[in-house]
């Protein structure tokens, strides 16, 4: 079939694709919906199969493609939001179904090759101070930003009754689930040690620090066994390694299908609120501090910690990129950022295989900075003055609530409402949040994720 579609005439494969998206359109209208949404991917297989486009081209594409059919106002919302779960079930599923065995073996196998458990603790050390560093150094970001713009000031009263109107069932939903998972910091740490390894990692969203934990202590015990008795051990975890790894890149050629899925439906459902057009401004302060983070703080790592080029670091991890933007998880992308940091940015096995998954867990530069404007922004709505104190009692906050967080869609929103508590805001101001958090949880995953490589390189540069 592929060779078939690689032979016809470009012209010819263009207008194929238009009349199934049309044809789709009046299918999904119909009674027979299957039908529309089975001539809507075809259109979309023959893109992707029929003009031998690499990968990052094909993921571009159906971002691309996504936002403009969810805008162009051709298809009905609720049909594309329908198309959800071939993103977020299907593909999402598959990529994460090598998760747990993927973080296991390559920090185990990571921690084997240091071969020198002082050299473990330099690296984890440096790990994760340089994780805190860029955290706190990402919610400041967020936080000038907020303190010039003042985002929230001029919201009229009756807007805010028209959010409450919409989104307070919503907003409800979210603080009870923060109050569900709230827990103090030493708790916090107290979760790190595992009771049951297996019934950590059983859950529905596993516990990945008892996980990267444990294998810590398995690579540790394993350094201090007999070869004969550790080498068999260490290439079999080795070997899970690499297939785990090869089952991701089999998963990939799913990769447009469920990215346009995912967009299509977050821009559809998005839209369908009236209210975006008053979050826009908060929206940019949002989007423009993560790119100052994203491009600067990592800039200034890269050329100053790592003697690298930002220029050759961006062009590196762009699939990357993509992939964190379009599922709204670092644990979804982890993989696939894996496979990036060892074979394009050439970090060593034991580095990337430390370093990246615990990334992953602990270092979300983008969520902290969301989380520090979104402060101000609800204080302002509120009337609430935020002194200097509340201010670094956020920032404190959000680096230890980063800690242990798990790397799924939309945990930010949940940490804020902590967050906002503890400030003196009411928890029920995320409903003045919640019709842009999707949209804004892609973008501040990208920030985390671009963290996550750059610290890869930072540590490799500073072990060799």
């Amino acid at each position: 079939m592929q060779k078939k579609l690689l032979q016809m005439s470009a012209g010819l494969k263009i207008a194929l694709i238009l009349l199934l998206l049309i044809a789709s359109t009046f299918g999904l209208d119909s009674s027979f919906e299957f039908v529309g949404y089975a001539l809507l991917f075809s259109a979309l297989y023959i893109l992707n199969e029929g003009f031998g486009l690499s990968l990052f081209i094909k993921i571009l594409m159906a971002l691309v493609i996504g936002i403009l059919i969810a805008l162009s106002g051709f298809f009905d919302p609720n049909d594309l939001q329908a198309i959800r779960p071939v993103g977020s079930k299907i593909f999402m599923n598959c990529l994460t179904m090598a998760l747990v065995p993927l973080v296991f073996s390559s920090i185990l196998t990571g921690v084997t090759s240091l071969g020198d458990i002082n050299k473990l603790n330099k690296i984890g050390m440096r790990t994760i101070l340089y994780y805190i560093a860029t955290t706190a150094i990402a919610i400041t970001i967020g936080l000038s930003l907020a303190n010039i713009f003042q985002p929230g000031k001029d919201l009229s009263p009756e807007v805010r009754t028209q959010f409450e109107q919409n989104f307070a069932t919503s907003a409800s939903a979210k603080v009870t689930q923060a109050q569900d998972n709230k827990q103090t910091l030493f708790e916090g740490l107290q979760a790190i040690f595992p009771n049951n390894i297996f019934e950590s990692i059983s859950k529905a969203k596993p516990d990945m620090l008892p996980l990267i934990f444990f294998a810590i202590m398995c690579g540790i015990a394993l350094l201090q066994l007999d070869p004969k008795i550790a080498d068999p051990v260490i290439k079999l975890f080795s070997s899970i390694t690499e297939m785990t790894i090869k089952i991701i890149m089999m998963v990939m050629r799913l990769a447009p299908y469920g990215v346009f899925a995912l967009i299509a439906s977050t821009v559809a459902a998005s839209q369908g609120a009236g209210l975006l057009l008053t979050l826009i401004p908060f929206s940019l302060i949002v989007v423009a501090a993560l790119l100052i983070h994203a491009l600067g703080t990592n800039s200034v790592s890269l050329i100053f910690l790592s003697k690298k080029s930002p220029v050759w670091f961006f062009s590196k991890v762009k699939e990357v990129a993509i992939m964190a933007f379009s599922t709204s998880s670092s644990g979804a992308t982890m993989p696939v950022t894996l496979k990036t940091v060892e074979e394009e940015l050439k970090v060593k096995n034991e580095v990337a295989g430390f370093v990246v998954p615990l990334g992953a867990t602990i270092n979300m530069d983008g969520t902290a900075l969301f989380q520090g404007v979104s402060a101000i922004f609800l204080a302002n709505i509120y009337g609430i003055d935020l002194t200097l104190t509340d201010q670094l009692t956020v920032v404190g906050l959000a680096v230890m609530a980063s800690i242990g967080t798990a790397a799924v869609p939309g945990v930010g929103i949940v940490i804020l409402t902590m967050i906002l508590v503890a400030v003196g805001i009411p928890a029920e101001g995320i409903l003045f949040i919640l019709p842009v958090n999707n949209l804004l949880d892609m973008c501040r995953t990208t920030t985390n994720v671009m963290g996550d490589m750059t610290c890869a390189v930072y540590i490799d540069h500073k072990s060799q």
